[in-house]
C-alpha cells in the first residue's frame, strides 16, 4: 500500500512552476484579467457577490406615473382620471378636475402614445419624405412642422438622397414602407420621379393612408397636391419683362418631364402670345448641346433682351454666359429667375420669384390634418400658392439701341 502511494507521488508534477516541463508551461494560459507573471497575492479581490443584487427603487419621475397611481392618490376611479385628462365624456366637478390635474403635474404624468395609438388607431405621427438640401425645402419643412405640432402631430422626417430618379427605382418605395411600418397616420411626399406608376404606392392605397404630394406632381398618380402656382408665375414673369420694354424674350427650362419647368413655360408662352410685338424662344437645357446653343443665341444679332430662367441656378448661369458673350446684365440683357435661392457666389443679385415655402408647408399640413381627421370633401384637392416677384439688380428698363 505504501509502495503505491510513493509511486503515485513520484509521477505527480511539482507545484513549483520552474519544475514543470516547457510544454506544460506553454500550455498554461494566464487567467483573464491577470497579467502573466503577477503573483497571486497582488490580485485585486472584488469581494463576495450577493446572490440576489437589489436595484434601487425608481421614483415616479423616472419610471413614469400611471393613471392608476393618480386615481389611487385622488380617491377616484381610473375611468374618471382618463376622462378628465383626455377631456372626454361629461364634465366633472371643478374641484375634482383641479385635483386630478394637480396630482398628474406633480407626478409628471405623461400619456403613453403607443397605448393611445392602439386604442384609437391613430399614432399622431406624420410620415414626411422631403429633402432638406435647399432653402426652399427647409422652409417647406418648417411650415409643416409648426402647423403639425400645433395640432398634436409629430413629423417623422426622412428623405430620398436621390432627388431625381427613374420610374423603375425602388428606393423611394422602400422608404415609404418603413414609414408605413411605423404606423404613420399619413404621408407627405416630394416625389423624386414624376413618372412613378400608381402601383408604386399600392401599399398606401390598400391601407387607406392619406398621401399628399408637395412641390412636384406625378403624371400617373391622382392624389392631393400642394405647391407653387407655376403657370401664374410664368405669366407674371412675362408681364414683368414686357412692362420693362422687352419684346424679344427667351425661356430657359428643363425637359417636359419636370412639371415645375413645364408649367412655368406654359404660363410664360401663353402670356407672350397675347402681347403685341413680342415673341418668345424656348431652350431645353436638358439636351447636351444646350449650352453651346445658348451661347450662340446670345451672340446673334436678334438675340433676346429678356430671359426667364425656370430656377435661380439657371438664371445665374445665364448671367455668366452673357458676360462671356460680351453682354452686361442688366444693361444688355435682363434675367429673371425663380425660387429666391441666391448663391453666395452669384455674379449679380438676381430678380426672382419667392415661392413662399413656409406657406406651402402650412397649407400641406392643414390638408394633411383634414385627411387624417376624415373631415372636408373627399375629392382630390390641388392647392396652389402664388409666388411673389422679388425685384433685384438683374433686370432693368430696355433702352432702344442697347441690342
Amino acid at each position: 500500500m505504501s509502495t503505491k502511494k510513493s509511486n503515485r507521488s513520484a509521477f505527480r508534477p511539482s507545484a513549483h512552476p520552474q519544475s514543470r516541463s516547457p510544454a506544460t508551461l506553454k500550455a498554461k494560459k494566464p487567467r483573464r484579467g491577470k497579467a502573466p507573471g503577477t503573483s497571486p497575492d497582488k490580485r485585486t479581490d472584488p469581494g463576495p457577490v450577493p446572490a440576489n443584487p437589489v436595484r434601487p427603487a425608481l421614483n415616479h419621475q423616472r419610471r413614469g406615473a400611471s393613471m392608476k397611481m393618480i386615481a389611487r392618490e385622488a380617491g377616484v376611479t381610473v375611468t374618471t382620471v382618463s376622462r378628465i385628462l383626455n377631456r372626454k365624456g361629461f364634465p366633472y366637478a371643478a374641484e375634482t378636475e383641479e385635483r386630478i390635474f394637480a396630482i398628474a403635474e406633480r407626478l409628471r404624468y405623461r400619456p403613453n402614445a403607443l397605448v393611445l395609438g392602439m386604442q384609437t388607431g391613430r399614432t399622431g405621427l406624420a410620415g414626411v419624405m422631403i429633402p432638406t438640401s435647399t432653402p426652399f425645402y427647409a422652409g417647406l419643412v418648417t411650415g409643416l412642422h409648426h402647423t403639425l405640432l400645433d395640432n398634436d402631430t409629430v413629423m417623422l422626417l426622412t428623405w430620398n438622397a436621390r432627388t431625381a430618379n427613374r420610374e423603375d427605382d425602388t428606393w423611394e418605395r422602400q422608404i415609404i414602407h418603413k414609414l408605413v411600418d411605423r404606423r404613420v397616420d399619413g404621408i407627405i411626399l416630394r416625389p423624386s420621379c414624376e413618372e412613378f406608376q400608381s402601383s408604386y404606392f399600392e401599399e398606401i392605397w390598400e391601407r387607406d393612408i392619406p398621401l399628399i404630394l408637395v412641390d412636384r406632381e406625378m403624371s400617373f398618380v391622382k392624389t392631393d397636391f400642394v405647391g407653387t402656382d407655376d403657370q401664374t408665375g410664368g405669366k407674371q414673369a412675362a408681364e414683368f419683362l414686357y412692362s420693362l420694354g422687352h419684346r424679344r424674350l427667351l425661356f430657359a427650362g428643363e425637359s417636359e418631364l419636370v412639371s415645375t419647368s413645364r408649367h412655368r413655360k406654359e404660363g410664360f408662352i401663353a402670356a407672350v402670345a397675347g402681347m403685341p410685338d413680342a415673341y418668345c424662344r424656348v431652350l431645353d437645357l436638358g439636351r447636351p448641346e444646350a449650352p453651346a446653343e445658348l451661347a450662340e443665341i446670345l451672340r446673334s444679332p436678334e438675340r433676346p433682351t429678356g430671359v426667364f430662367a425656370y430656377n435661380d441656378a439657371v438664371g445665374e448661369s445665364i448671367v455668366m454666359l452673357a458676360k462671356e458673350a460680351g453682354l452686361e446684365v442688366p444693361r444688355d440683357l435682363s434675367v429673371v429667375g425663380f425660387g429666391n435661392e441666391p448663391s453666395p457666389s452669384a455674379p449679380i443679385a438676381l430678380t426672382t420669384f419667392d415661392q413662399q415655402p413656409m406657406v406651402i408647408g402650412d397649407a400641406a399640413a392643414k390638408l394633411y390634418l383634414e385627411r387624417t381627421n376624415r373631415t372636408g370633401p373627399k375629392k382630390v384637392r390641388r392647392i396652389l400658392i402664388e409666388a411673389k416677384l422679388v425685384e433685384r439688380q438683374s433686370t432693368s428698363q430696355f433702352l432702344l439701341g442697347s441690342q
